[in-house]
């Protein structure tokens, strides 16, 4: 299923990611979601600047988007420095995870 405005299309795990990552906006001007590709190398240099909280959400939404498990993702680490909001987020995707 894809959602049409003029030649722009998202498939239903596209919209999903989109919604879940639309409350980070320090993260979602990395996503150009009519050309439907990230801007890695932008977010690698901004993830240099961000917190280390940050840079864990970052990577996550980094990772889940392309279908890797690039650092600086640790379970433990995430665990340990992330809110319970942040975490939610992480665990909700493991329990019903997809592939934008």
């Amino acid at each position: 299923m894809t959602v049409s405005r003029g030649d722009f299309q998202l498939s239903l795990e596209q919209r999903r990611f989109r919604d879940l990552i639309t409350p980070y906006s320090y993260l979602t001007r990395y996503w150009d979601w009519e050309a439907r590709c990230l801007d890695e190398p932008g977010l690698e240099q901004a993830m240099g600047v961000f917190s280390h909280g940050e840079r864990i959400m970052a990577a996550f939404f980094r990772n889940v988007w392309c279908g890797s498990d690039q650092a600086p993702l640790g379970l433990v680490d995430a665990v340990r420095t992330l809110d319970s909001e942040d975490l939610a987020i992480i665990v909700g995707w493991m329990r019903d995870p997809f592939s934008p």
